[in-house]
């Protein structure tokens, strides 16, 4: 990894303000510093940390393939990513009107 430490910022798909708490607190860092202001055995911590995890590319890779997945063995929730609805219990009587029209 790199020493700017580019993967633990916000603006990567994948990491989020609480996985860089979470991080902070597994480490045992301040909550209130950012953590490129991190010493040396810290950033090793950290790096550690987050090679656990999915990340960028990898992640969009696998939320695509489990959606797919989803739609192949044709499932409710495959079936309403095909039809561009809801998935996860949202109504669709009075809301998500636009995602019919697009349809």
């Amino acid at each position: 990894m790199s020493d700017n430490l580019l993967i633990f910022k916000k603006q990567n798909f994948g990491v989020g303000s609480s996985l860089i708490n979470s991080c902070k607190k597994t480490i045992g860092f301040n909550l209130n510093k950012p953590l490129k202001f991190s010493k040396k055995d810290q950033k090793k911590k950290q790096e550690l940390y987050f090679s656990s995890f999915t990340l960028n590319v990898n992640l969009k890779k696998q939320k695509f393939e489990d959606i797919s997945f989803q739609k192949q063995i044709k499932s409710y929730r495959g079936d309403r990513h095909k039809l561009r609805y809801p998935c996860r219990g949202q109504r669709t009587h009075t809301n998500a009107k636009t995602v019919k029209k697009i349809k």
